[in-house]
């Protein structure tokens, strides 16, 4: 239970999260196609498999649990990843 100024705090804090654009990178002029292709590629297994030590299976639909869908794990080397190279501003090869 919370007091009435915390019940109000979390009201517009909610109100705020719903009205929020949650794709508001795809309105900034900042970052480019390349750029925006790469952000979309980028899933919460992916991001659990960057993180966590020692994952080699991972199922690509994390928020659903095994009962509520026929879910299969896969190995997270099939979970695509971020190519970071699209924001340097220069790619250097190196040849020996």
């Amino acid at each position: 239970m919370v007091g009435p100024t915390m019940r109000c705090i979390i009201r517009k804090q909610f109100i705020r999260t719903r009205m929020a654009d949650r794709y508001l990178y795809d309105l900034l002029i900042i970052l480019n196609e390349y750029q925006l292709t790469e952000i979309r590629k980028v899933t919460l297994a992916r991001i659990f498999c960057d993180n966590s030590n020692n994952v080699t299976m991972m199922q690509k639909k994390v928020f659903l649990t095994p009962e509520m869908a026929d879910l299969q794990l896969c190995s997270s080397q099939l979970i695509p990843k971020i190519n970071i190279n699209h924001w340097s501003e220069n790619v250097y090869t190196f040849q020996k």
